[in-house]
């Protein structure tokens, strides 16, 4: 049987962009795929431009130019700025298109709901370009954890200290910013942007289906800056979700060596470690001694452009829509809040170094104190002799009135978190939340019963306590 072309389309063809077209140009035609048209008001930027305009494929400033010159659009691929994501797509799937958008999902969740209320009220779907939750290895590892090989989970840890120099803040004129100078929300972090996956992977292990993430309960977060950027660049996170699993995340870009990804997963019969610097696979350690192994999650990065392919010819669901992306969304917007003003490291501990021969600002002594917060599973206002660390508030995530951080303004579960295990002197915040966010964003998937707010798997689940465009 003859299957129909799908015609994608590209927004954003430099930078990121450019992995999108070195995956897309030799193997559209064996993925029953025809890339017919982009949009980029700067293309010279882009390294295949050439390529491009041999292939005779048409590049234009805007989408509504794209559109209106190439009406038949079956998936947008949406690889451009933060704060451009919720726009455009909207935009696509107004006018017909499938979209699979890059992560995050949004600058805010104001925006990440504007998306969500669009989709639900489409045919179409929307993936979010978390790519290791479309990887072979992710889902192996999921289905084990909803089946409840490993048994109830207890924590979940990561850490990804990746050194940024000064040139990675300049590259654009968005780059560390909140706001994008028409004030649309960016909030680029490194929980945001660069180690992002990381975050998200944990709250994706823990969804209940397929298609939906663990979403967070409570929050603390401290956030530090090295950089001048006027947001973070290095963030230690604990939240637990709203089924009481702990769920730790570590980042920065101001160390001086790159550490990680690294990742340990307890589970009430073993653990699952994953480290980019060991064999790069997820393996299962059960304590009866038995081994499993899940396999490499960076195998194949591009998988979810085929996917997503497949998703609009078969109708299959996405393996991460807006619904799985949602709880990272709100993790990062509820550490923002928790934090408050971002702190900024003691000038004495900064160095200028040279990293991959570009000039780095470092933070003295940062990436084994990280590591050591890390092991020990404390913040770093919890180390005692880290005296330049500030504890965040507890942000919670159950309640739904009331006004917050900017970048909130929609999505969080009504659950029980479990009790804080963070210092007692940091008192709880409540964080606004509009209600329809959790019916919009369920909406948004494939499934009826998948929403933002999913909870931890169900093997989990009945062993923990409750707790305009341009």
């Amino acid at each position: 049987m003859t299957h129909p072309i799908v015609n994608i389309a590209l927004a954003g063809i430099a930078g990121y962009g450019d992995a999108y077209l070195e995956a897309i140009l030799p193997k559209q035609d064996a993925a029953g795929a025809r890339l017919v048209g982009c949009v980029d008001p700067q293309p010279q930027r882009c390294k295949r431009l050439s390529e491009l305009h041999d292939a005779g494929i048409p590049i234009h400033a805007t989408m509504q130019s794209l559109f209106a010159r190439s009406p038949d659009i079956d998936l947008m691929l949406i690889v451009t700025p933060i704060h451009l994501h919720a726009a455009q797509t909207c935009y696509a799937i107004r006018h017909g298109a499938n979209v699979l958008c890059e992560k995050p999902i949004a600058g805010t969740l104001r925006d990440a709901l504007r998306m969500a209320e669009q989709q639900a009220a489409s045919k179409q779907f929307a993936a979010i370009g978390f790519q290791w939750s479309f990887s072979q290895a992710v889902q192996s590892l999921k289905r084990d954890i909803m089946d409840g090989v490993l048994g109830r989970p207890i924590r979940l840890k990561s850490i990804a200290l990746h050194p940024r120099p000064i040139a990675y803040f300049r590259r654009n004129d968005w780059a560390g910013r909140l706001h994008a100078n028409d004030g649309a929300g960016i909030f680029d972090s490194p929980a945001n942007n660069a180690t992002a996956h990381f975050l998200h992977n944990m709250f994706y292990l823990l969804g209940a289906t397929r298609e939906t993430s663990a979403a967070p309960a409570v929050v603390q977060a401290e956030l530090y800056r090295a950089n001048a950027i006027e947001n973070f660049d290095t963030a230690a996170i604990r939240c637990h979700t709203a089924c009481g699993v702990e769920v730790l995340f570590y980042t920065s870009h101001a160390t001086a060596e790159r550490r990680g990804p690294r990742s340990r997963f307890e589970f009430e019969l073993g653990h699952v470690d994953f480290d980019t610097a060991g064999s790069g696979e997820f393996v299962a350690r059960f304590r009866d001694g038995r081994v499993k192994y899940y396999g490499h999650p960076n195998f194949d990065r591009h998988e979810k452009i085929w996917q997503a392919v497949d998703s609009v010819r078969t109708g299959k669901a996405v393996a991460c829509g807006i619904a799985a992306a949602m709880p990272h969304a709100m993790c990062v917007a509820a550490a923002q809040e928790s934090a408050g003003a971002v702190e900024e490291f003691p000038s004495r501990l900064r160095r200028m170094i040279g990293y991959d021969g570009d000039a780095t600002v470092t933070i003295d002594g940062l990436g084994e104190q990280l590591m050591e917060c890390y092991e020990r599973e404390i913040l770093p206002s919890e180390h005692p002799e880290l005296t330049w660390a500030r504890p965040g508030v507890l942000i919670d995530l159950k309640h739904r009135n009331g006004q917050a951080h900017p970048s909130v303004a929609a999505a969080a579960p009504a659950a029980t978190a479990p009790a804080a295990t963070a210092p007692a002197a940091a008192p709880a915040v409540t964080v606004s939340i509009h209600p329809t966010a959790v019916a919009a964003a369920g909406a948004a998937t494939a499934t009826a019963t998948a929403t933002a707010t999913a909870t931890a798997s169900p093997a989990a689940a009945q062993r923990l306590p409750s707790a305009e465009l341009t």
